[in-house]
């Protein structure tokens, strides 16, 4: 099910990949993915992905808001797990919000001064243009095609010492249980990721992993700029 890609590298370390069919998933072929053995990415090939008209109608589709509790406690425990360990006040921008900003409102009662955007409900880009604290994205980075152009953007965006926290389910590394793994059945859903794709993409920046739960959960941490003081006799 599996053979070498010479015509395709990694997007995120430039290593060779291999092809993996998926005989569950027609579209209406088999879908083919892009598997990275050195860093763990994996990326359904440019052919399966949805055009926009019709990945927004698929999320027209989700009613999530907070009449969902389900919904509010998701974020409620990303919350509790990767942000107030690490910062409790600031400015924050809620990348890739959807059209029910949740977490937006959530943290906003905690006292963050929150922004939030979205390229398809709110696409204020003046909010990408302002310097933040916080930065999360939650369930979002597996449906862009280019994750690490996004996440280049965003640290950007962060002010020294600041936090990028994220959640994407990360993947199985055994093929079998890829191809029989629930999330890589929603169409939208194209990128996958482990720990150590996001190691690889931290490689790059002044920034470093400061915790994950090797689960779905990575906080990002921006390095703090050194400080060079005259010292006066």
């Amino acid at each position: 099910m599996s053979e070498k890609n010479s015509a395709a590298n990694c997007v995120v370390c430039g290593g060779v990949t291999r092809t993996l069919r998926d005989p569950q998933l027609k579209r209406p072929t088999p879908v083919h993915y892009d598997v990275c053995d050195r860093c763990g990415f994996i990326r359904k090939q440019a052919a399966f992905h949805l055009e926009a008209a019709d990945e927004k109608a698929s999320y027209d589709l989700h009613h999530n808001g907070f009449d969902s509790p389900g919904y509010v406690a998701m974020f409620e425990r990303f919350i509790a797990e990767a942000i107030n360990p690490f910062i409790t006040e600031g400015k924050g921008l809620d990348f890739g919000s959807g059209p029910g900003p949740v977490l937006h409102h959530l943290l906003q009662k905690q006292g963050f001064k929150m922004r939030h955007y979205d390229p398809y409900y709110h696409p204020n880009k003046d909010a990408l243009d302002a310097h933040y604290d916080l930065i999360t994205t939650t369930e979002v980075l597996e449906h862009l095609s280019d994750p690490v152009g996004t996440i280049d953007t965003v640290l950007a965006r962060l002010n020294p010492g600041g936090i990028l926290a994220i959640q994407t389910l990360f993947h199985p590394r055994d093929d079998t249980a890829f191809l029989d793994w629930w999330y890589r059945r929603d169409d939208t859903h194209i990128g996958f990721f482990t720990p150590k794709t996001f190691e690889k993409i931290v490689e790059k920046h002044a920034a470093k992993i400061i915790y994950t739960n090797d689960k779905n959960i990575v906080v990002i941490q921006k390095e703090k700029r050194e400080r060079h003081e005259t010292i006066h006799p």
